[in-house]
């Protein structure tokens, strides 16, 4: 990616026509490349780089930002928190810590390789509690040794359905499960 993309994120959270929410403390806007059928960053104000550079002390800083991409997304869509995924990734090549907040659908436009229904499918994908858990009793986010994970084998995240090709499981997920893309 180039460098100047890279900063792709801070530019948005500073453009007026692309945030969605802003207080104090965070910005919300959509993602660019949306995953899913609702798919939204919520971005610290405070200049972090990712979750390589949490500690203890932004501990309350996470919740918050769970709490209001939360509220932002339920608000926006209706849909209930168990039908929302939110977390992050493991490794970004974004210049800024971010929180995904999406529908577990995974059926946005931009779903379309192998790597990135595993980005959000996978261990690559933390959930906050998690992060959370490990910033308390180790100080620092535990990271896997590599992104392996992406490559592996495709799981529906609704059944046991496994495959090798993306559309076999978009596929999957319209016939059995009734998901339509955007």
């Amino acid at each position: 990616m180039a460098d100047e993309a890279r900063n792709n994120l801070i530019l948005a959270m500073n453009d007026p026509s692309k945030v969605l929410y802003s207080d104090d403390f965070v910005v919300i806007v959509a993602d660019q490349f949306p995953k899913s059928k609702h798919h939204y960053l919520v971005m610290p104000k405070e200049d972090l780089l990712d979750v390589r550079s949490l500690k203890k002390n932004h501990i309350p800083k996470l919740i918050y930002m769970e709490f209001k991409g939360l509220e932002y997304v339920m608000y926006k869509t209706g849909l209930m928190a168990q039908d929302i995924l939110v977390g992050y990734h493991t490794f970004t090549s974004m210049n800024r810590l971010h929180l995904h907040v999406l529908s577990k659908d995974f059926c946005g436009k931009f779903m379309k390789q192998n790597h990135q229904w595993n980005s959000f499918n996978t261990e690559f994908f933390i959930p906050t509690h998690k992060i959370i858990s490990e910033l308390q009793t180790m100080g620092h986010v535990v990271l896997p040794p590599n992104k392996k994970c992406l490559h592996q084998p495709l799981q529906c995240n609704k059944c046991d359905y496994n495959t090798n090709n993306i559309n076999h499981l978009k596929s999957h997920l319209k016939s059995i499960h009734n998901l339509l893309p955007v």
